[in-house]
């Protein structure tokens, strides 16, 4: 089965501003092209500002040539565009329509949406057959108000609702509805906020029956650019808002039940997710003991420090540290004294180095660390550093603990099993020169 990369679904024709622009530069945009949300791009960092964004600054009265810079803003999720689409279910939600589509240098390269997401991977069965009303385990409730209701109210209301939208009744009749768009429209036409919400709503209210099918919820969608469906029953009334994140996250849900059903039709799609629940479980950032990267997200951010490092033409120095005798400790005072030893070596080391140098737990009682802009010579002169440090503590019960260092230069074309192996190399040299000792393994560029 062909799952396509997000790049090859990802619309990159993307109306953004700069973060240095103002919010009026935002807001102009987004009335001019009639949209509800613009990207915001800060270098490799994007963001984004909504209707609700500028509803809540204009009634908070912020000046609308404020930078954007000096305004809290939400940023969006990221993904690789060479990334499968399977990867990116992980990043779908009901918060954020959009995904950021990124290419190598973190730069923008375009946008999916939940549904671009869900019409590429979704079973036509789920689409086509089921109505819109078997999905929803109860009904979305709406707001409405009456014609005669003042746009302050309304803005008022929207300052804080999680809807981005209100139905305008008379006599429990829909004769209109307020959307983002229109707000964004009254707002930028610098309209009074006394005005009637009759003089800006859009009418008629165009309705689908929760017996139409989820295809047919997301064709009303797409061929029409809506953001939500006014859903009605049987008699015409209004029994709630869906919206395309609404169909999405439930169609989903009724996928993987339909996947438990029927196992061997769906065996790869299974296979695909259980990978990649494993893989994300696996790359859990962070060691449960002592808090600080483990293994796993070591390597990730290792191949990441080298790349940089050798584009920006700068040294690396990995070092590798290991507890003297640790065995000792947990056999003669138990695992709970061992575990508070881990734990306080870790604070030191911390407290010794750097924010800018990554440090992990590698396993057991052994440590990695791998300094920025840091040279061989450079990297024996922090390995000191560290090993007199701890063995000047004196930890609680244990008292005095040492370690030995291994410490190697990074060369350009090393993978992260290059570097280690040779760092492990001058640890076990430290060791066998009598522990407590720092040793630099000699490279040649």
């Amino acid at each position: 089965m062909f799952f396509p990369t997000l790049g090859l679904i990802a619309t990159t024709d993307v109306i953004s501003v700069d973060i240095h622009q103002s919010i009026q530069d935002a807001l102009d945009k987004m009335h001019h092209y009639n949209h509800r949300s613009i990207v915001v791009v800060n270098k490799t960092l994007h963001y984004i500002i909504t209707t609700k964004d500028i509803i809540a600054l204009k009634l908070d009265g912020v000046c609308f040539s404020t930078p954007l810079s000096q305004v809290t803003l939400r940023p969006l999720p990221l993904i690789d565009k060479e990334s499968n689409i399977i990867n990116a279910l992980n990043l779908t939600n009901d918060i954020d329509e959009h995904i950021c589509v990124c290419n190598k240098d973190g730069s923008l390269f375009g946008l999916v949406t939940n549904s671009d997401i869900v019409a590429s991977v979704d079973p036509q069965v789920i689409l086509q057959s089921l109505q819109i009303a078997t999905i929803f385990e109860k009904k979305f409730g709406y707001k409405s108000f009456s014609p005669d209701a003042l746009m302050s109210e309304i803005l008022e209301y929207m300052k804080d609702s999680l809807s981005d939208c209100v139905i305008i009744q008379e006599n429990s009749v829909p004769v209109g509805i307020l959307t983002s768009k229109d707000v964004i429209n009254f707002i930028g036409e610098g309209q009074s906020s006394t005005i009637r919400v009759s003089d800006v709503m859009s009418s008629p209210v165009e309705m689908l029956s929760e017996r139409a099918s989820i295809h047919e919820g997301l064709e009303y969608l797409r061929t029409r650019h809506f953001k939500r469906i006014v859903v009605t029953n049987d008699e015409g009334s209004v029994v709630g808002i869906v919206t395309q994140q609404d169909l999405i996250s439930r169609t989903y849900l009724k996928w993987s039940q339909l996947m438990q059903d029927h196992f061997k039709q769906f065996e790869e799609i299974t296979q695909i997710l259980q990978q990649k629940n494993r893989h994300l479980t696996q790359l859990a950032t962070r060691d449960a003991l002592t808090e600080i990267h483990n293994r796993h997200m070591f390597a990730e951010l290792f191949s990441q420090e080298r790349s940089n490092a050798k584009r920006q033409g700068t040294k690396l120095s990995l070092m590798m540290i290991d507890l003297d005798h640790f065995k000792r400790v947990n056999d003669t005072y138990g695992h709970n004294i061992g575990d508070y030893v881990l734990k306080n070596f870790v604070s030191l080391v911390v407290s010794t180095i750097r924010e800018a140098d990554l440090f992990a737990r590698w396993g057991g009682e052994e440590f990695v660390l791998l300094l920025r802009n840091v040279g061989c010579e450079e990297g024996y002169l922090v390995g000191e550093k560290i090993r007199n440090m701890i063995e000047s503590q004196s930890f609680d019960e244990v008292g005095r603990v040492t370690c030995s260092i291994g410490i190697t230069e990074v060369l350009p074309e090393d993978m992260l099993a290059d570097a280690i192996e040779r760092a492990d190399s001058a640890l076990y040299a430290a060791k066998d020169a009598g522990r407590n000792r720092t040793v630099a393994c000699e490279v040649r560029s």
